[in-house]
């Protein structure tokens, strides 16, 4: 007997696993590229010598310094960066100040 329950997650599951994969290449592989171009970090005079997580932490890090050359391409890098970040705090914030008093539509809420 299949369990046709089981299989339909097991398939949702492995479909969220691809799309996380998908994602993750979609968003890395340009940054590698903007990277390479502006040659983040070399460039600005810091060497970051932590390997893994901590290297890609310190990256992020020293981002700001991208700003003050004020090239497009590193300014574009600058934003591709924090594109990600910028996102999740407005995925986790919008919700809580839509039902706060500082939404637009308050007053609308308020006279019903």
């Amino acid at each position: 007997m299949s369990g046709g329950y089981l299989e339909d997650d097991q398939d949702r599951k492995r479909r969220s696993w691809w799309k996380t994969i998908i994602f993750t290449l979609a968003y890395m592989v340009p940054l590698f590229w903007l990277w390479s171009r502006t040659d983040f970090p070399d460039s600005l005079g810091v060497h970051i010598t932590a390997h893994g997580n901590a290297g890609l932490l310190e990256n992020w890090f020293y981002s700001y310094l991208l700003l003050e050359r004020h090239r497009v391409l590193d300014d574009l890098t600058f934003l591709y960066m924090w594109m990600p970040v910028a996102g999740l705090i407005l995925y986790v914030a919008l919700p809580k100040l839509r039902g706060s008093r500082l939404s637009l539509y308050a007053d609308e809420r308020q006279d019903k």
